[in-house]
């Protein structure tokens, strides 16, 4: 009996030796574990890093050759601005020199003829050549007549003009020209008032002659100087 009890003893004694070696191994595998999912974690944080690096630098690489390709295209249009102004005026000239061939020949004539009906003759003729090269262009005459239009004509004088309504254009000064529907040059006109405006009209067309004189002298000093 005693032996049995000696024996239980021993078995009990070996259990709890074997319960701490076992704790101890299963702690061992769950640091084993736990380091495996560590190793994984940073394995995939590494992963995905060198992935957005990458990106981030295709992205880089896209937007410089897309700023490359702007500059680029900005010099190309700013070229083909320079060449189209160029070439433009090119054009223009060769238009219009046959029209300074046809002056030249005018003034070569009035030193050989005295047909005064003959020369003015050409010279219309050269003011209508003149024309046809304007129209070719697509500049054409301001029209200068009814009732004035600011966008288009300038008024140099005003008076008062039995059957002629107010604002009438009753006289053209100089002609106005459009390029397409872009004024380069408005009309210079005179225009109609009402009876009772008559004073009024008369002060301004005082005003506009002295003007006129002043700037005219103003011209003929330059001129002196020179």
């Amino acid at each position: 009996m005693r032996r049995n009890r000696k024996m239980k003893h021993e078995k009990e004694e070996k259990k709890h030796e074997e319960k701490p070696e076992a704790a101890q191994k299963e702690k061992h595998h769950n640091k084993e574990d736990a380091h495996k999912k560590d190793g994984g974690k940073e394995k995939a944080a590494a992963g995905g890093i060198k992935e957005k690096d990458e990106k981030i630098k295709e992205l880089n690489d896209k937007y410089l050759r897309a700023l490359a390709e702007l500059e680029n295209f900005r010099k190309r249009v700013s070229k083909d601005k320079e060449d189209f102004v160029k070439y433009t005026r090119g054009d223009t000239a060769r238009l219009m020199i046959p029209v300074l061939d046809n002056l030249d020949r005018a003034v070569h004539a009035t030193k050989i003829t005295d047909n005064i009906e003959s020369l003015r003759h050409g010279v219309e003729l050269v003011i209508k050549q003149f024309e046809d090269v304007l129209k070719e262009l697509g500049v054409r005459e301001v029209e200068a007549s009814g009732i004035f239009d600011p966008d288009k004509h300038q008024v140099v004088f005003k008076e008062h003009r039995d059957g002629a309504a107010d604002g009438e254009i009753i006289e053209v000064y100089q002609k106005g020209y459009m390029c397409e529907d872009r004024v380069i040059r408005p009309a210079m006109v005179k225009v109609s008032v009402a009876e009772e405006k008559k004073e009024e009209a008369g002060a301004e067309a005082e005003e506009g002659a002295e003007a006129g004189n002043n700037a005219e002298n103003g011209k003929s000093e330059e001129k002196n100087d020179e």
